[in-house]
């Protein structure tokens, strides 16, 4: 599955989104740099082959995605 993006964030501090017009979730997103995401996925990965928890979401990491409107 294909999800057009309107940007990807390379460097920045403390972005958030509201993506609740998307997804009707009232929370804000954070948002970090797409160096960052792919460092703490690595990271997440080497967690869960240890841990197994069954218990993710997509919420566990951070995303370098913007969306119009959001």
């Amino acid at each position: 599955m294909n999800v057009p993006i309107d940007g990807v964030i390379i460097k920045a501090s403390g972005v958030c989104s509201n993506e609740s017009a998307m997804t009707g979730e009232p929370d804000e997103l954070k948002k970090e740099s797409l160096e960052t995401c792919l460092h703490r996925r690595e990271e997440k990965e080497s967690e869960y082959q240890l841990t197994k928890d069954p218990k993710r979401t997509s919420h566990d990491l951070p995303s370098p995605v913007l969306l119009s409107g959001t």
